[in-house]
């Protein structure tokens, strides 16, 4: 069971020897502030060859770190990098099935501490329009690059307008999970309408 009111013991393995760190699991608007400080520069290299930079990416999970960690006498030091690899398994939300039932989707989801299911209702060629339009910014900027960044509110928008339920959570359902289980709704709306390939 999923619980995001709990506060969260993790254990990180360093060289000098393994660090306790205490956290609570970020709010929504921590999600959506860390995701936009991370900027997603992406540089054309020719030829149809592409380079992928998390701009800042150190720096944003460094902070949405100090503002999660529970305060402890003589608490370890956690440098950026280290705060990296706590955000990530805080974001766990990995899509083991998306199965279609009828006009919704059922997404089965790995997150920290379970699995979880959502059932969602099938999104419209209208949703998955407003859902794209706003989930992602794309500036192009001098010397063939882009940059690009995400809004995870779009994605808790949509997640809400579709969803019929969720089971595995004490109490709602954080927006990190929310954007994995629209896009993977999406993603098998999207493969329905792929044409069936000839295997000969």
């Amino acid at each position: 069971m999923f619980d995001a009111n709990q506060t969260i013991s993790m254990n990180l393995r360093a060289p000098g020897g393994v660090k306790a760190i205490r956290v609570r699991f970020p709010s929504d608007e921590d999600w959506i502030e860390r995701q936009r400080r991370r900027k997603v520069i992406i540089k054309q290299l020719g030829r149809g060859i592409s380079e992928t930079i998390i701009h800042q990416a150190e720096e944003a999970d460094a902070a949405l770190l100090a503002k999660i960690r529970v305060p402890e006498e003589n608490a370890p030091d956690v440098d950026a990098f280290e705060a990296g690899r706590i955000i990530e398994q805080l974001s766990q939300a990995d899509v083991d099935d998306v199965g279609q039932e009828g006009d919704t989707f059922r997404v089965t989801m790995r997150v920290l501490g379970g699995t979880v299911t959502h059932l969602l209702k099938m999104p419209s060629a209208k949703d998955v329009f407003d859902y794209r339009r706003g989930f992602a910014r794309v500036l192009d900027l001098p010397y063939n690059r882009q940059e690009l960044t995400i809004n995870l509110g779009a994605a808790g928008a949509l997640f809400k307008k579709l969803l019929e339920s969720s089971e595995g959570y004490a109490g709602e359902v954080p927006i990190i999970h929310q954007a994995v289980a629209v896009k993977a709704a999406i993603d098998a709306l999207d493969g329905a309408f792929e044409e069936p390939r000839d295997p000969n």
